[in-house]
């Protein structure tokens, strides 16, 4: 029997895959899991499982054996049941471009059958891998809740400021005072 939303099961972190998500294995099922890396041992969540698939989608609950990677998230919105807007805040910037290099190259691979160097580089007005969202599409809540959205959900975290939307427009801080009226 496979594993259910809710089960908590301790987690081998192997590559990453698209979506800011991780892959691992349990008792051979696919366990695609987010705020991990790879080499990790977690403790992980499971937030998604549906009859007749083959894989289940966790969050990484806690850290029994940490990467030399992790890091602290600046942004106290990002971490398992928070924000879905930050995956990686909580790798060293320099492992998030490999990782996200990494992605790019596996697509490439594995749908054009091409070997292509793939380099991320800082876009403009990236402040340390922060500060470069020029574009946020913000979450009201019938009770004037302003905020985005939990991770594949359309429940709205609330929050005060943003800090992947960009220093070069006006504040997130303000846009979302406005929100709230």
């Amino acid at each position: 029997m496979g594993l259910a939303e809710g089960d908590e099961v301790e987690l081998l972190v192997g590559p990453v895959a698209h979506g800011g998500h991780f892959v691992a294995r349990h008792e051979g099922q696919v366990v695609f899991v987010r705020h991990a890396l790879p080499g990790e041992r977690v403790l992980g969540r499971v937030t998604q499982a549906r009859p007749g698939k083959r894989f289940v989608r966790a969050d990484a609950v806690a850290v029994l054996d940490a990467s030399p990677h992790r890091v602290t998230p600046p942004c106290p919105y990002a971490g398992p049941g928070r924000c879905g807007g930050c995956d990686f805040q909580h790798v060293a910037l320099a492992e998030q471009r490999r990782l996200k290099a990494a992605v790019v190259r596996e697509q490439f691979a594995r749908l054009a059958g091409l070997e292509v160097d793939v380099e991320v580089e800082p876009v403009p007005g990236d402040e340390g891998g922060l500060h470069w969202r020029t574009r946020v599409e913000f979450a009201v809540a019938p009770d004037g809740t302003a905020g985005l959205h939990r991770h594949r959900s359309l429940d709205i975290v609330s929050l005060d400021d943003c800090l992947m939307f960009s220093s070069g427009f006006p504040g997130c801080a303000v846009m979302l005072a406005r929100c709230r009226g």
